[in-house]
């Protein structure tokens, strides 16, 4: 992607690597020299679709065979005293590196809102597994980063699919996208199709423009969050390997798309976030800033206890009105 300014301070690569291996999952764990932990077997994916299915579980686990024959999991939520002919909004939710679907729906608790609202949650798994790939950060979305280098087809193709299963299915109206870290990463690239199912975006900890890839999709209404703590993706860039350029800019890369006002607006919200957005724009376009905040979805409870600063706001109540209003 576009270069950004050097790191503050050298990382040993394969440390870093492994740092970021660890980050991306909800559970605390300590950055090593060790190596990756290796993908989940069929069995394994098989057993936590059991777990999953057991009763009182919040969510219905289930399977879509892809027009190349693969089979893919994801997570259906309908909310409380949905009928089969009713008509609701969806939201896809996507999860970071090392996480599952599972604990992203435990992680950004939709599901209050989902009662409340009416919506339909949605919540694809990574397949994990690419024997073709010769790169620990491969275990997951296939398209997460370097997103001009790297082959999109395969989850991309996956995400429409399971878009049009979903519609097909349900009476549908509008289609949402949201996700953290590198599902963050999955929301920019559906952002930046040509032609997407979804209406509005909002990455949470990551996101990315790229000209090249971005510059024929219309303007796409985008909220995004993120914290100046964030260690696994700092608020000032990443250099190598990754090349991500500092949040702000990224920002403004998408206000430019959106054809908002050259200048942004700040405003605070309370002692420790800051909203900042764009006048005059084609399609909305603000980030929020969680000063001291981590790499955590703000307003979960279910995060490390070391995230207060990013429980000031609840992002998943601010991705709603967003989409929404």
């Amino acid at each position: 992607m576009n270069s950004r300014g050097p790191l503050k301070r050298e990382l040993n690569l394969h440390t870093l690597v492994a740092l970021l291996l660890c980050s991306f999952t909800l559970v605390t764990c300590t950055a090593t020299g060790s190596q990756a932990p290796a993908p989940p077997s069929p069995s394994q994916i098989e057993g936590a679709r059991n777990d999953a299915d057991r009763p009182g579980r919040p969510y219905e686990s289930r399977s879509l065979i892809t027009s190349t024959g693969i089979e893919r999991y994801y997570l259906l939520r309908l909310p409380a005293g949905f009928e089969q002919d009713s008509c609701a909004d969806v939201i896809f939710d996507f999860h970071g590196a090392g996480s599952t679907a599972e604990r992203e729906f435990r992680n950004t608790e939709f599901a209050p809102l989902s009662d409340r609202k009416g919506i339909i949650l949605v919540y694809p798994n990574a397949n994990k597994i690419y024997p073709d790939r010769n790169h620990r950060l491969s275990s997951y979305w296939d398209g997460a980063w370097e997103a001009n280098l790297r082959e999109r087809d395969y989850d991309i193709d996956f995400i429409l699919e399971l878009v049009e299963f979903t519609k097909n299915e349900f009476c549908t109206q509008d289609i949402f996208a949201t996700g953290m870290s590198a599902g963050g990463d999955m929301v920019s690239a559906l952002a930046c199709l040509q032609n997407t199912p979804f209406k509005s975006f909002a990455p949470v900890t990551y996101r990315y423009y790229n000209v090249e890839e971005c510059s024929d999709a219309r303007p796409r209404p985008l909220i995004s969050f993120q914290g100046d703590a964030d260690r696994v993706v700092p608020i000032e860039g990443f250099g190598e390997p990754w090349f991500d350029p500092p949040m702000a800019e990224v920002m403004r890369s998408w206000a430019v798309h959106n054809e908002c006002d050259t200048e942004s607006l700040a405003q605070r919200i309370n002692s420790a976030v800051v909203r900042y957005y764009w006048r005059n724009c084609e399609a909305e376009t603000e980030w929020y800033l969680m000063e001291g905040g981590g790499h955590v979805w703000p307003g979960s409870t279910s995060t490390r206890r070391d995230r207060e600063k990013s429980q000031e706001i609840s992002a998943s109540e601010l991705i709603w009105d967003f989409f929404t209003h």
